[in-house]
């Protein structure tokens, strides 16, 4: 239960409207009761995210800084997520009614009535909120917690009243961005707040659990197997949050995708949720998934350093060479479906579902046991939703036992990073497996000017037309653009920037050219680098560009 003191100072602290004030990367500290420092980030300048947050100690502090280091056009959706998931902070947020559980709704309702207070308008809500690594954003869990975010409301507002008539820079008050060393800091003496300065802590560098040991006997095990073939491998954390018991926080599980790249096979790895604290629980989840299925790699590849490393005392035991390659395509493809798959709403999911399920209640003798344990639940999960037509949902009674319902978990709202200037973008580019370029070119750069770098690389004569289908499928309506003139109906290709067009590393899009032959080529945006490139560049070209019109001397002579 939330204590009056934390309410009361949240209404307060509200009518400052200090986010109007200064940004969430204009920090300052308080030195907390019992010595600790806290560094505060007041949230909401840009009207999406109102808050204060509460980082304390360096470490928390640093999950700050590798949020506001994590830029989502540079990174992939799951290491973008598993940024933002990671804070270590308490908040005292300011939300809708709904937003809230229907307990912590009623329990500001109850405040507000006893005080005289009337809680109206957008986000008018206080809610108060623990962010912990790899957890989903929960409740506060103790009273240390209230009283540690009491105290930093108290110097947030008086921070609001040291601001009055002044600018946040005659306090000290910068972004910590740009090189600052010193933030001011809030003291208690005698009862009441002193401003000082402080020193503030260096982001440090990015770390990651590593193994220390693995299934000995597993490994053995694996030795006898003959090595067989080359996986595509990386540590990812689910989007989705899940939890074992109703009392238990949330928290997304993390797992080891590995998949067969030579046969398009993915290795089943159980996943788990203590991979920060216990690593050798994941490595030896994979070791079993081998054992399982009788299979050991000959050559394993892997996306970064933080998988190598997990994997290298396994590696390393068993003689399998290990890299670090840019470019995974049979990965990539899982990983696509795998994060569409999990990032998709109810309503999404049932959709799909029920287009699967009228195809499946009109075959005869359907029996239940044919079913993996997984379709079952997602079977169970549907029915009980009340979403399903009368007819199928009476087909379904029959075929399965009703389950218990399972109720999805709200996402959160998480800040956007803001897309910077000066972008270029290095894409490759392929027309068919071992026929590639890497091209780099600016993110002011249009679509057109884009179709002349591939015609440039590729050696290919500019005279057909051409789109680009940027939700990568061929002849889609949903998001394409046309060379200048080809079709009034969509938009130019010739008016939309590459920054405009959405990239962001990891996304692929088709461009398909010439309508007639239809030369389709297979782009992928590999970085994202903070740099102009004033004239496109070919960093990397492999294979022989083909020939765009191969019979063209055979046909002529035949008329």
């Amino acid at each position: 239960m939330i204590s009056e003191k934390l309410y009361a100072l949240a209404f307060e602290y509200k009518k400052t409207k200090l986010w109007k004030i200064i940004w969430d990367s204009e920090l300052f500290a308080v030195k907390l009761s019992d010595g600790r420092i806290g560094y505060i980030s007041i949230m909401g300048c840009l009207g999406e995210h109102c808050a204060l947050g509460l980082y304390v100690g360096e470490e928390a502090l640093n999950s700050l800084w590798s949020l506001m280091n994590a830029h989502e056009f540079y990174m992939s959706p799951f290491e973008f997520q598993e940024r933002v998931v990671n804070q270590n902070c308490l908040q005292c947020a300011f939300e809708g009614k709904d937003d809230l559980s229907e307990e912590e709704r009623e329990e500001a309702k109850a405040y507000a009535r006893a005080h005289g207070l009337r809680i109206s308008g957008k986000n008018a809500y206080p809610h108060f909120i623990k962010y912990e690594p790899g957890f989903y954003p929960w409740t506060l869990s103790g009273e240390k917690e209230q009283e540690d975010l009491c105290e930093a409301l108290e110097a947030a507002i008086k921070m609001a009243q040291l601001l009055e008539g002044k600018m946040p820079s005659e306090l000290g008050l910068k972004r910590i961005d740009a090189g600052v060393q010193e933030i001011p800091m809030l003291e208690r003496q005698n009862g009441e707040y002193v401003l000082k300065r402080t020193k503030l802590p260096e982001a440090k560098p990015v770390s990651w659990p590593k193994p220390l040991s693995c299934n000995e006997i597993g490994v053995a095990a694996l030795k006898k197997i003959k090595k067989a073939d080359t996986w595509e491998c990386e540590i990812i954390q689910y989007t989705e949050p899940v939890r074992n018991h109703p009392e238990e926080t949330p928290y997304f599980p993390m797992v080891f995708m590995a998949v067969n790249s030579d046969k398009d096979y993915i290795l089943p790895v159980d996943p788990v949720g203590s991979y920060r604290q216990n690593p050798e629980e994941l490595l030896n989840n994979f070791i079993d998934a081998l054992l399982r299925e009788k299979l050991c790699p000959k050559k394993m590849k892997v996306r970064d350093e933080r998988t190598r490393d997990f994997v290298e005392i396994f590696c390393s035991k068993l003689k399998i060479p290990v890299s670090i390659e840019e470019e995974l395509p049979v990965l990539d493809k899982v990983e696509e479906e795998f994060f569409r798959r999990f990032s998709m709403s109810e309503e999404e999911q049932v959709g799909e579902m029920l287009d699967f399920l009228s195809v499946l209640m009109e075959e005869e003798g359907i029996d239940l046991d044919d079913f993996p344990p997984e379709l079952t639940g997602e079977l169970e999960k549907i029915l009980q939703l009340g979403l399903l037509p009368e007819e199928v949902a009476g087909k379904m009674e029959e075929l399965l036992h009703s389950g218990k319902k399972q109720g999805g978990l709200k996402k959160s709202d998480f800040k956007m990073v803001e897309r910077k200037s000066n972008l270029s973008y290095v894409l490759s580019v392929s027309v068919y497996a071992g026929c590639y370029r890497h091209i780099q070119i600016s993110g002011n750069s249009t679509l057109q000017e884009l179709h002349n770098a591939i015609q440039d690389a590729f050696q290919f004569d500019d005279d057909h037309a051409y789109g680009f289908f940027m939700d990568n499928k061929r002849w889609s309506d949903w998001d394409c653009y046309y060379s200048p003139g080809a079709d009034d109906g969509y938009r130019s290709a010739g008016k939309c920037t590459l920054d405009q067009a959405g990239l962001c590393k990891g996304k692929k899009f088709l461009y398909l050219f010439d309508f007639g032959d239809e030369w389709t080529f297979q782009c992928k945006v590999l970085k994202v680098v903070e740099e102009d490139t004033p004239v496109p560049m070919i960093l990397k070209s492999k294979g022989k560009s083909p020939e765009q019109y191969p019979n063209w001397e055979e046909d002529w002579e035949d008329e």
